[in-house]
């Protein structure tokens, strides 16, 4: 079994969020490497309080938008879809007009720039191409910006 540290340290960043006092600071009681992969990432700033970690704007944005879409109650008729696999990777599909290929090929290959491994490409792949909305698939695996217009 191998693990997928970036989903591990989501959900901890969103753990974060519960723990969250003085503005910016979260209890520390978490793995170590987990909080050490948060601080490369840019999300926690201070490692060296014994008790709790300092999050940076972005760790702070970000463990809100996670806590919100993984612990949260949608309204009726609002998607709680969670946060995309790769929210690193934005791809933006506002001229695209929902057409399959042309969204397969743009994703695929942002994926593919972010040295994303091939297997999970293919497997990107394989889901777009059986749903019916590969806008509604490429938002789970990446961040998907639709322009107005």
């Amino acid at each position: 079994m191998t693990l997928d540290t970036d989903r591990i340290d989501d959900a901890v960043l969103a753990l974060l969020h519960l723990t969250l006092h003085d503005e910016s600071r979260a209890g520390k009681g978490f793995d170590p490497d987990t909080l050490g992969r948060l601080r490369q990432k840019g999300m926690i700033d201070d490692l060296s309080d014994e008790n709790s970690v300092a999050l940076t704007v972005d760790g702070l944005q970000r463990s809100k938008q996670l806590f919100e879409a993984m612990f949260t109650r949608q309204a009726a008729g609002q998607s709680n879809a969670g946060p995309s696999r790769y929210p690193h990777i934005k791809v933006d599909l506002a001229d695209l007009g929902g057409q399959l290929w042309p969204i397969l090929r743009r994703v695929s290959y942002a994926m593919s720039d972010a040295d994303v491994n091939e297997a999970e490409i293919e497997q990107y792949k394989a889901e777009v191409k059986a749903s019916g909305d590969p806008v509604a698939v490429s938002s789970r695996w990446v961040h998907v910006e639709r322009r107005a217009g």
